[in-house]
């Protein structure tokens, strides 16, 4: 009789472990792209009445103001991350509350990935503290609001 004696093996589902050095770069990649966004907004103009700011990147104006006079959910994101790079925060509240919250999160990921690049350290942690499904409330509820608010600014209720 052959007998073969082995330790037990513990498998983990989840995301393979990533090496340091490509976590680091991973980090350094993603603070790279959120810098770039932010550039982006920098050189762009804030419109005035906050909406429009993207027609000078080339695109069209708003199918949904053409064509009912109404804003849509991500109306003023762009005049938001704007004025937000500025440090204009009551404008780009007034602009998009949701785009101001955007632009802050992108700002918080180029820190943190710089910090993660340079130093190693995980923010792991602060990625657990909510459930996918909690995130998404969350984010979905304060897009709807944002949107509400936008929609009652347009019409000249606010």
């Amino acid at each position: 009789m052959f007998v073969v004696e082995c330790e037990e093996v513990k498998v983990e589902i989840g995301m393979p472990v990533k090496s340091e050095r490509a976590r680091r770069l991973h980090a350094l990649g993603v603070s790279i792209a959120s810098i770039a966004l932010l550039s982006l907004a920098f050189l762009l103009t804030p419109t005035a009445d906050g909406i429009g700011t993207h027609t000078q990147l080339g695109l069209p104006v708003c199918g949904w103001i053409l064509a009912a006079d109404l804003p849509c959910p991500t109306c003023g994101m762009t005049t938001a991350w704007s004025h937000t790079v500025r440090g204009e925060l009551p404008s780009a509240f007034m602009a998009q509350p949701m785009g101001m919250l955007l632009a802050i999160v992108a700002i918080l990921i180029a820190i943190g990935g710089f910090i993660t690049a340079i130093t190693g350290y995980s923010f792991n942690a602060f990625l657990y503290i909510y459930t996918p499904s909690k995130i998404f409330i969350i984010v979905g509820a304060l897009t709807l609001a944002s949107w509400g608010f936008k929609i009652l600014l347009h019409r000249g209720v606010l």
